[in-house]
């Protein structure tokens, strides 16, 4: 026999610690009014839905995948094509995350064709933004064989990444329409990226500008960071490598202003890099060193094999190579 009240008591904390942060205490309250039972089916639904989530962020994927799963047909036995809509997108998210694209597409256009059917303006803005994640996701892990330079991908990766151009672009075109500012900038933090892995870095300097713009009107200095990293690899493509140094620099006072120090790595290694391309050794030297330092101090043996084999490029063209670091 159920004890409704129970379950629901049960639910509701475990819906406030998933709120707080703690996902892993959030699950068992979830489990446990499962196991108290209820005859609202409204209330298993959001259950379930809540279970996948949480599972989901603990990256319990295949956990989070049947109940989702579980989501869906009981929102189907109720004919809740609301339900259906948003169980179908959680469905499509977890099994882009498990490398299952062809099944993650099917649920996403699910997704979106309920939202159309029902005139949900912000559910179909989630479905278009998922698809272009997953083809974008796609594009990525068939093209992730080899070493490629951007542009120079195969024809099955330019179409997955040109359909998530598509669905990138027809959200970003909603969220306009909605004056969601917040998903403008997701957007085109999206686009900057898809068109950079297409080789059309005009375009990917101009999503990446806008995102930096709508960064920092929400004070959101991490998007701010990453856009400024972004707009320097895409001005090293186009032979700029003065203006990417200035992205770089950028990136670097935001990463120390951010503390981290993985980030400010990275920035120190690109700007190494990028003033070997402009032939200011000394410069170069400077960066790569500090990278080096860092990844002694993160433990990062690949980052310490990178940083040394870059100072041992930028040396012999250095004018001045006495003291160099071995």
């Amino acid at each position: 026999m159920s004890d409704g009240n129970t379950c629901m008591e049960l639910a509701l904390e475990g819906e406030r610690l998933c709120k707080a942060g703690d996902c892993k205490a959030g699950v068992e309250f979830f489990e446990g009014a499962l196991q108290a039972g209820t005859e609202d089916l409204k209330t298993l639904s959001a259950i379930y839905s809540q279970l996948g989530n949480a599972y989901f962020y603990l990256r319990d994927y295949s956990k989070a995948l049947d109940y989702h799963k579980n989501d869906l047909q009981l929102a189907r036995s109720m004919k809740d094509r609301l339900g259906e809509a948003k169980a179908s997108g959680n469905l499509g998210n977890t099994l882009k995350v498990l490398g299952k694209y062809d099944d993650a597409i099917l649920c996403c256009r699910r997704h979106l064709d309920i939202s159309n059917e029902l005139g949900d303006k912000v559910g179909e803005g989630r479905a278009l933004y998922n698809l272009g994640n997953v083809y974008h996701a796609k594009g990525k892990h068939i093209g992730r064989l080899g070493h490629r330079d951007p542009g120079e991908f195969p024809e099955e990766v330019r179409s997955c990444l040109e359909k998530a151009v598509d669905y990138y672009r027809a959200n970003l075109q909603l969220m306009t329409e909605l004056r969601d500012r917040s998903a403008q900038g997701r957007a085109c933090g999206n686009l900057g990226n898809t068109y950079y892995l297409l080789g059309n870095f005009s375009q990917a300097i101009f999503y990446h500008e806008e995102r930096l713009k709508i960064a920092r009107e929400f004070g959101d200095k991490a998007a701010e960071r990453r856009a400024h990293s972004n707009l320097g690899n895409a001005h090293i493509f186009l032979g700029e490598f003065e203006t990417a140094a200035d992205q770089y620099k950028k990136t670097l006072v935001l990463a120390q202003d951010l503390g981290d120090r993985a980030v400010e790595a990275q920035a120190c290694y690109s700007l190494g890099n990028t003033y070997t391309l402009l032939r200011e050794y000394p410069l170069a030297i400077e960066f790569h060193q500090r990278h080096l330092g860092i990844a002694r101090e993160l433990l990062d043996r690949i980052g310490e094999a990178r940083a040394c084999w870059s100072l041992g490029n930028a040396h012999p063209a250095s004018p001045w190579n006495e003291g160099a670091t071995s």
